[in-house]
C-alpha cells in the first residue's frame, strides 16, 4: 500500500492535492486532506503542492526535479519533422554517458493506470548485437526453407535473397537496441511499450542519435525462447516494442513533405 504523509508545518490547506488527485485518494474534507486507499503513486499531489508539504511513498519534494524550461513549439516541431528511420549506422558504440542519459529518461515514461512495471533490456555492446543478428538470420533461413515466410509474410519476400546472403536486414547493423516488455496482465500491455519507446525516440534525437523501429524483432523475440532468455525477459512478461539506435551514418539535408492525414473536425459543418 502506498503511504502519503503530510507535513503539517508546511501544509497551507489550499486543497490543490485533493483537486488534482486522479482517483480521489486525497479528499479535502476539512482542514487536512483525508488519505484513502487506492493510491496509484502517480505523485500528482507531490508535484502540485506549492509548499512541498507531501511525502508520497517516501519521496519528498526536495528529491524531485524543479520545473524547467521546455523547448519552444518550433524546436519541438523540428524534433518531430526531422526525425528519420535510420538504416545506416556508424560502426561505433554510443558513449557510456549517453547510454546513462537514455536509461535515466525511461523513468518518466507514462503508462496506463500508472502501472510502472515496464521492463527494458538494452544491448550496449556490439558483440551482443551480433548474437541477435546471427540467430535471427538463422531463424529466418529456417522459416524460408519451411515456406512460412512466403505464405504468411509475403511482403518480406523481397528481403529473402539478402537474408540468404547473410545481410542484416532486420537490425540494419545498428550498434544498439532497446527492448520494452510488459506483464501479460498489465492494464495497457499493448500500448505501454510503444509509448515508452516513442518518448525515448524523441529524446534520442536531441542526443545526436539515429533510431529505427524494428517490428520484426518483436515477432522474433516472441517466437524464439533463446532470444528472450538472452534479453532476461522475466516470466509472465511479453515483448512489446523494439527500437534500434546509434550514430547515424547518413546526414539528411532537409525534412520530408508528407501528405496530411485526413482529419475530421468533430462538430464542424
Amino acid at each position: 500500500m502506498i503511504k502519503i504523509n503530510i507535513l503539517q508545518e508546511k501544509c497551507i490547506h489550499c486543497g490543490a492535492c485533493g483537486r488534482d488527485c486522479p482517483v480521489g485518494v486525497l479528499l479535502n474534507n476539512g482542514p487536512d486532506p483525508a488519505i484513502l486507499h487506492g493510491c496509484l503513486n502517480c505523485q500528482h499531489c507531490l508535484a502540485v503542492c506549492p509548499t512541498g508539504a507531501l511525502i508520497c511513498n517516501g519521496v519528498r519534494a526536495e528529491e524531485c526535479m524543479p520545473i524547467g524550461a521546455l523547448p519552444s513549439a518550433g524546436e519541438m516541431l523540428n524534433v518531430l519533422r526531422q526525425r528519420r528511420s535510420i538504416r545506416q549506422y556508424q560502426n561505433v558504440s554510443v558513449t557510456v554517458e549517453t547510454l546513462e542519459q537514455l536509461k535515466a529518461a525511461l523513468a518518466w515514461s507514462p503508462t496506463g493506470c500508472n502501472d510502472h512495471n515496464l521492463y527494458f533490456a538494452i544491448v550496449e555492446r556490439k558483440e551482443e548485437m551480433d548474437f541477435f543478428r546471427v540467430n535471427v538470420n538463422k531463424m529466418l533461413r529456417i522459416l524460408y526453407a519451411s515456406g512460412f515466410i512466403a505464405l504468411f509474410l509475403p511482403r518480406f519476400k523481397r528481403f529473402l535473397q539478402d537474408v540468404i546472403a547473410g545481410k542484416d536486414v532486420i537490425f540494419r547493423d545498428a550498434p544498439h537496441m532497446i527492448v520494452a516488455a510488459t506483464p501479460r496482465k498489465a492494464p495497457c500491455k499493448e500500448a505501454d511499450p510503444w509509448i515508452a519507446l516513442s518518448y525515448l525516440d524523441c529524446y534520442a534525437q536531441t542526443l545526436g542519435l539515429g533510431t529505427c523501429w524494428c517490428g520484426f524483432a518483436v515477432h522474433a523475440f516472441k517466437w524464439n525462447r533463446k532470444l528472450r532468455k538472452r534479453l532476461g525477459i522475466p516470466h509472465g512478461y511479453q515483448v512489446g516494442a523494439v527500437l534500434l539506435f546509434g550514430k547515424s551514418a547518413v546526414e539528411y539535408c532537409r525534412s520530408t513533405s508528407p501528405r496530411n492525414y485526413s482529419i475530421y473536425r468533430v462538430g464542424q459543418e
